[in-house]
């Protein structure tokens, strides 16, 4: 993870400026990273199960774009590095690195907590029409135990529906090293609704094949199945 660390950091300072664009109200055409001086909160609710054991969380996430082509926030740090002219039609993509997961081990203290890079891509086909994509590689720091790693592949599209309505879908591959699964998969969809300029609100579900048990991990942090409410305020 050093390497990995003074890979980034060789990468940002070598970033240059870009001019000043307005964030789309359009979800489709949002570039990968947040505008420069833009602040995002992210909050909701999500009930879901696992094991059969059924729960509910809040969470809230924050980012904020310290350039075009850098945001920072709870999840760590990404940048830009190809961009839409614009944020119009084109292939944009991104490096990041940040806190990508925790665990808690049965029958004792232990913690698991996984770092991880990314890169991930945007292709905008039309105003109403993109694809995702990104490859991660993750590494899970134990307290007592070896660490574990995987790599993560991910597609997904967007759809915009209406001029306010939006939909899209995103599937996760994880190939599991040191688990006691191979392999898991993740699939997100969810129904966006631009309220305003500032402010979007929407309904998401998900299901994941990860057995949180099966790991020899507590179910605290994982869900099977999972519907929320989640908005997103950007000022």
């Amino acid at each position: 993870m050093r390497k990995t660390l003074t890979a980034l950091a060789l990468i940002l300072a070598t970033s240059s400026s870009v001019a000043e664009t307005e964030y789309p109200t359009n979800p489709i055409l949002r570039p990968i990273t947040l505008m420069d001086g833009t602040l995002a909160v992210t909050a909701g609710v999500v009930a879901g199960e696992e094991s059969d054991e059924n729960r509910e969380k809040t969470f809230v996430n924050l980012g904020y774009g310290i350039t075009d082509n850098l945001t920072i926030g709870f999840g760590g740090i990404k940048y830009r590095f190809l961009a839409r002219e614009d944020n119009k039609h084109g292939l944009e993509l991104a490096v990041s690195y940040g806190h990508r997961g925790y665990n808690e081990y049965l029958g004792s203290n232990d913690d698991s907590v996984a770092h991880g890079l990314d890169l991930s891509g945007k292709y905008v086909f039309s105003d109403d029409l993109a694809m995702t994509f990104g490859f991660g590689a993750v590494e899970w720091s134990e307290d007592n135990r070896e660490d574990k790693n995987e790599f993560r592949y991910m597609v997904g599209l967007q759809k915009g529906l209406t001029e306010s309505w939006s939909t899209g879908v995103q599937y996760t591959y994880r190939d599991l090293k040191d688990f006691n699964q191979n392999e898991a998969h993740h699939v997100n969809a969810y129904l966006n609704y631009v309220y305003s300029k500032n402010m979007d609100i929407g309904l998401f579900a998900s299901y994941s094949s990860f057995d949180a048990q099966e790991n020899g991990y507590k179910l605290d942090n994982n869900f099977g199945r999972a519907i929320g409410v989640y908005a997103n305020y950007r000022f």
